[in-house]
């Protein structure tokens, strides 16, 4: 029997910024105990990128550096520096200036995989994809990824890679999840063909699947969303503008209503379950989570390692993407990776 998709840790909430809510692991001290705890639940592979925290760029490598991170067994895989925005960062210069710079700030001499964090249109994929074909055969990282390309785009990519004999992605980032399956259409089958991975982000769509959103909004007391994504000044508003509709609320109250029908199991654990047991991720592929406390990290393992889902609570959380699916305008357009292609270079 294949083994389910293994969990990869965020790495995106480690640091501080202005406009970053929670700071839990804003020391490299801070930082040690979650990796301990990472550790022990024999999770060894850590998210990163140039970019994060979102808004504070480089802070987060900083602090795995520190904390030794890659010294103490952890992979950390990254991705291209992607600030600013308006400024081309996918030709030779910028590629090899962001690689170095993580590679000095974790204090090694390549990454596992090297990811472009998000399409740059003002350089040609060619130019691109040579910089880091020099990366690849200089030892810099063992393995490209690619994260927000839409079908087109992964494809070109490959193209341009296969029509020149450079490195190919073997691995693609891209946000999934229960209520966000857009991707199975067009881009999954792309990946099975080319034999690339598929790592997931948002598994419960940046804390909406938990329910907390819509059970603050039923409640006619939002006060528990201030100071988050959901409401407030946040760098990571794309969430709310993404799920935070009508339709989607009303998944999660019939979604809810199952669960409770059915021993109270939580919304998070269903779709994390859901994930692990019942998408379209298999072996190989990769799961990433975050969260804000090591009670946190812990609860969402055990439940995600809980198995297979049955009955009524299965049924009720594969026919969600059909009841959410027409708010993303589903149905003419195929399946791109729209949801997070902003974001994702935030976080």
């Amino acid at each position: 029997m294949p083994s389910p998709p293994h969990l990869i840790f965020g790495a995106g909430g480690i640091g501080t910024t202005e406009k970053s809510f929670t700071y839990t692991w804003d020391t490299p001290e801070k930082v040690s105990e979650l990796l301990d705890l990472l550790q022990k639940l024999n999770i060894t592979e850590l998210d990163s990128a140039a970019a994060y925290p979102p808004g504070n760029p480089e802070n987060t490598e900083t602090l795995l550096g520190q904390a030794r991170a890659v010294q103490k067994g952890f992979i950390v895989d990254s991705k291209i520096q992607a600030y600013p925005l308006d400024v081309p960062h996918l030709n030779d210069k910028g590629i090899q200036a962001s690689t170095a710079r993580t590679l000095e700030l974790l204090g090694v001499e390549k990454v596992r995989i090297m990811y472009v964090h998000a399409p740059e249109p003002k350089t040609p994929v060619e130019e691109t994809a040579r910089a880091f074909e020099r990366l690849f055969r200089e030892g810099r990282f063992e393995k490209l990824g690619l994260c927000n390309y839409d079908a087109a785009g992964l494809a070109e990519y490959v193209a341009v890679c296969e029509k020149h004999g450079l490195v190919k992605p073997s691995v693609y980032q891209g946000c999934y999840n229960a209520l966000y399956r857009k991707s199975e259409d067009e881009l999954v089958p792309f990946l099975r063909k080319h034999g690339i991975k598929y790592y997931i982000y948002s598994p419960l769509a940046g804390g909406f699947l938990t329910g907390k959103v819509t059970a603050a909004i039923d409640s006619g007391d939002e006060s528990a969303l201030h100071r988050t994504r959901w409401r407030g000044d946040s760098i990571m508003d794309a969430f709310a503008q993404a799920f935070d509709k009508p339709a989607l609320h009303d998944g999660i109250r019939k979604l809810k209503r199952v669960c409770e029908a059915n021993g109270g199991i939580s919304l998070t654990e269903v779709s994390m379950r859901w994930l692990m047991h019942h998408s379209v991720l298999g072996e190989g592929d990769g799961i990433i989570f975050g969260a804000k406390t090591l009670a946190q990290v812990e609860a969402n393992v055990a439940e995600a390692r809980n198995g297979p889902l049955e009955g009524e609570v299965l049924a009720a959380i594969e026919g969600l993407w059909d009841d959410v699916k027409g708010a993303f305008g589903v149905g003419s357009s195929g399946g791109g990776e729209k949801v997070g292609e902003k974001e994702k270079v935030k976080i």
